[in-house]
Parts: structure tokens; sequence; C-alpha cells
């Protein structure tokens, strides 16, 4: 039969295993501690003892290393977009007239082509017409017209 060192031991790379394949960088924290644990309860600790120390480095670490991973991994400044959500306030040409009554209308955007409504619903964009995205519902952009047209 195992000591209660060895599960301990056991427990501990089992979590860092764990770790490796789904980072969220807390379970790693409890591995390491009940690879703390170890000596003390090779020594033969009263488990009440080492259950306590276990819970006190898991917290001192959790809340140790968590400033440092907060500052080191997410920036605090402006959010970076992406996906759909990078194309609002962009500008596109429009290639198909946009039509709400007749569901009507494509745009195309840094090489790629949107289907397209209006915003307000009640207006008509010719082609050539440069509008800005305001929304995204679907596969459709919500655009807004400006009253400048491409030139060229």
């Amino acid at each position: 039969m195992l000591e209660i060192w060895q599960l301990w031991a056991i427990a501990g790379i089992l979590l860092w295993i764990i770790e490796t394949f789904v980072p969220l960088f807390v379970i790693g924290i409890f591995g390491t501690a009940c690879l703390i644990i170890v000596p003390l309860a090779f020594v033969h600790v009263p488990l009440t003892i080492q259950l306590f120390i276990f819970v006190l480095i898991s917290a001192v670490l959790t809340l140790g290393i968590r400033p440092i991973v907060l500052k080191y991994f997410y920036h605090h400044g402006e959010h970076t977009k992406t996906n759909t959500e990078a194309l609002v306030g962009k500008t596109g040409l429009v290639t198909e007239v946009i039509d709400t009554l007749a569901g009507t209308g494509s745009i195309k955007i840094g090489g790629e082509t949107w289907r397209a409504a209006v915003a307000n619903n009640t207006s008509r964009v010719e082609i050539g017409q440069i509008v800005t995205v305001k929304n995204i519902e679907g596969a459709k952009v919500i655009v807004d017209f400006e009253t400048e047209t491409k030139k060229g």
C-alpha cells in the first residue's frame, strides 16, 4: 500500500500533467502545493497539518502569482478587436445596391464581400457609395452611408 507522501507526490505530478493539457494555470498551483507537502508527509507530519499547509500554500501561490500573470499575459490597455468585432467602424464600398425593402445589398471591406443592410432601414444606397459599418448581425453588416462616393 502507498504511503501518504507517495500519494501527495502522485497527485502533484498528475496535476502538473493535467496543467500541460489544460493550461488554466490553476491546476499547476495545486500540483506545486502537493509537491511541497511531500517532505512533510515523508517525516510523518499529521494529516490535518498537511491539509492546512496545502490550503495555505495554494492560497499564497494563487494570490502571489495572479498579479504577475495579469501583468504579463493580459494587457490593461485598449482591447484588440478581432474577427467580426474588428469590422465595426471600418469603411467599405457598396458593390450591390443596398435596399432594405428588396433585401439586397453587399459591400466590400478589405477584399471581402459582406451582405449589408442600412442602419435606418429607410435608405437606399447606390453602388460606389462609401459606407461605415455600425454593427454586425449574423453574417450581415449594418451600415450607415457617407456622402462621398469612390473616385476613380
